[in-house]
């Protein structure tokens, strides 16, 4: 829904409250990741093994990624109150029912299996929270869309880092941790966040663009073009400019959009920076405007000379110096974006790097427990569970710390080192490898300590940073549904993964011994796979660097043409 605006201090105000909102919705939507704090206690209380605890664990990720596809739609087009509401009650529902299964008050009709349906709700729930907070935020931005979007996923990873030090100071204190308790306390979480969210999230939008001023006298145009074909449709167009409405004036373009394409007539009118085009298929993407006679001071000759000099030598980054993005954006949405192959790229990526993230948030208590029991003489279900909420915690800081981060050091690397996005998204991937190398070859708590800090952070640069590759490279009007398309597959692999490592587990200890897993040999191969899809991620991610740098060449090409009315329009876009 969109915020009636009448001034720029309300705008700044309500996006401003908007973002809070949605952090707060983020912040529930991360108890998804929290399974590991809870999850030990409920399987040896409930009698699951492994396997069992590896569905169970999964299915929270089945209903986060599946339906996202459905919930990006719904926050396209009903708004973000209506999810968050569903998310306030989905929440609280399935934690108040898994708090009182654990406790035997509600009977587990039907087994195990019932506890997958609660999980699924768990995931529902976090995904409409998610969904809703990242599309109002993504909307809300546009100069700095990197960095908001990453501070909005940064509190997705943050919050198990916080719940699961709370669940170490207040519910883990005596020789059995509190379960129950810490299991309704997430339920009154999430009701309460959520229902915050609902009132104060909105869509604001960016607001007229900060290069309005350059209108009239930043459009480079043709002075070839008739001004009796001109005349009125300029003079239309810039009397939305000189009110300051700049968007307006944009959009004006379409009631003449059909007079400019009349044979004899040329499509050399460019609007120096800040605007979106694509030379592929969506000429309504970029603006034209025809000069109105002696009132233009450039030629077209003068434009492709300025827009010439202002490219890069061969060899150099394709950036120029003052701004302009050869990574052009493309609206794209539906079939469209299904069919792109570099969205499907993107997604693989996402798929493989990504589902490794959820397969070790999954497991991280089984593996801490494993090593914890089989080095004490005398263990502590108190202590296993501080260590358990210790890792997760790492985990959870390490995930906040690469999603906060990701977006500003992505958006420094392109504008200071011009750095492509696709070249940090194979330094992102390639962290994955460490990460997995390092968890692989752990066989102490300290070790794994390290692997987890590691595992946390590159899953966060993913999480954080692809968002933002398909905000930039497809567009925002489908923000919400080809985010939500891209990431609905990782819950496969991640149930792959942990169904695996589930089988290992159970195959070398059958009676769930975790003090005869010496130094992790138990569960080693797990990692050993993790480790091969981590590869295969990062070679899918040079694949998809190698097809943007020639997307980024023909953009070059269509600017150094010698002559501009060739090119139906020239494409602009401001590096964000």
């Amino acid at each position: 829904m969109e915020a009636p605006v009448t001034s720029r201090e309300q705008r700044h105000y309500l996006r401003a409250v908007s973002m809070v909102g949605a952090c707060l919705a983020t912040t529930t939507a991360g108890t998804v990741y929290l399974f590991s704090t809870y999850g030990p206690a409920l399987s040896q209380q409930l009698g699951l093994n492994s396997t069992q605890s590896n569905i169970v664990a999964i299915s929270a990720n089945y209903g986060l990624l599946l339906s996202g596809p459905f919930f990006g739609w719904a926050a396209d087009t009903v708004g973000p109150q209506i999810l968050s509401v569903f998310a306030a009650v989905g929440s609280f529902a399935a934690f108040s029912a898994l708090a009182y299964t654990y406790d035997g008050e509600l009977g587990l009709y039907g087994g195990w299996p019932v506890l997958a349906l609660y999980m699924v709700l768990v995931g529902l729930s976090a995904q409409a929270a998610n969904m809703a907070a990242v599309t109002t935020t993504t909307k809300n931005f546009k100069q700095n869309r990197g960095g908001a979007v990453s501070l909005c996923i940064a509190f997705f990873g943050l919050s198990p880092f916080v719940l699961s030090q709370i669940n170490t100071v207040f519910f883990a204190t005596g020789d059995t941790p509190n379960t129950f308790g810490y299991l309704r306390f997430l339920s009154f979480l999430g009701l309460a966040t959520s229902m915050v969210a609902a009132l104060s999230l909105a869509v604001v939008g960016p607001g007229p663009s900060r290069y309005h001023r350059e209108i009239p006298p930043g459009f480079m145009v043709d002075e070839s073009v008739s001004s009796s074909s001109s005349s009125s449709s300029s003079s239309g167009l810039l009397s939305f400019a000189s009110h300051g409405d700049e968007e307006r004036a944009l959009m004006a373009r379409s009631h003449y959009h059909a007079d400019l394409r009349s044979p004899g007539q040329s499509y050399s009118a460019v609007i120096k920076g800040g605007l979106a085009g694509n030379p592929y298929g969506q000429p309504h993407d970029a603006p034209r405007l025809p000069a109105s006679g002696e009132g233009s001071s450039f030629s077209s000759s003068t434009a492709a000379q300025q827009t010439r000099q202002q490219q890069p030598l061969h060899g150099q980054p394709l950036i120029s110096a003052d701004g302009i993005d050869y990574d052009t954006a493309r609206n794209l949405g539906g079939l469209s974006y299904i069919k792109d192959p570099e969205a499907q790229l993107l997604a693989l990526v996402l798929f493989l790097c990504a589902g490794i993230g959820v397969f070790y948030n999954n497991n991280v208590g089984t593996v801490v427990n494993a090593l914890y029991y089989s080095s004490t003489e005398h263990p502590n279900h108190s202590a296993a569970q501080r260590l358990i909420n210790h890792h997760v915690a790492v985990v959870s800081l390490g995930s906040f710390i690469g999603r906060l981060s990701i977006g500003f050091v992505a958006d420094a690397c392109k504008r200071v080192w011009r750095l492509p996005r696709s070249g940090i998204l194979v330094l992102v991937t390639l962290g994955v490898v460490i990460s997995q190398v390092v968890v692989g070859a752990a066989d102490t708590l300290p070790t794994l300590l390290v692997g987890s800090a590691l595992t946390g952070l590159s899953y966060g640069f993913v999480f954080g940073f692809v968002p933002t590759l398909v905000s930039i490279w497809f567009g925002t009007l489908h923000f919400g549904s080809n985010w939500g398309l891209a990431s609905a597959f990782i819950g496969f692999s991640g149930q792959g993964l942990g169904a695996f490592f589930g089988h290992i587990y159970d195959r070398n200890l059958p009676d769930q011994d975790p003090t005869k897993c010496i130094k992790g040999e138990c569960y080693h191969d797990a990692f050993r796979l993790s480790l091969v899809v981590a590869l295969l991620g990062l070679c899918a991610a040079v694949v998809l660097a190698r097809r943007r740098a020639t997307r980024r060449r023909q953009n070059r090409h269509l600017w150094e043409a010698e002559e501009v009315e060739r090119v139906e329009y020239v494409p602009f876009i401001l590096a964000e």
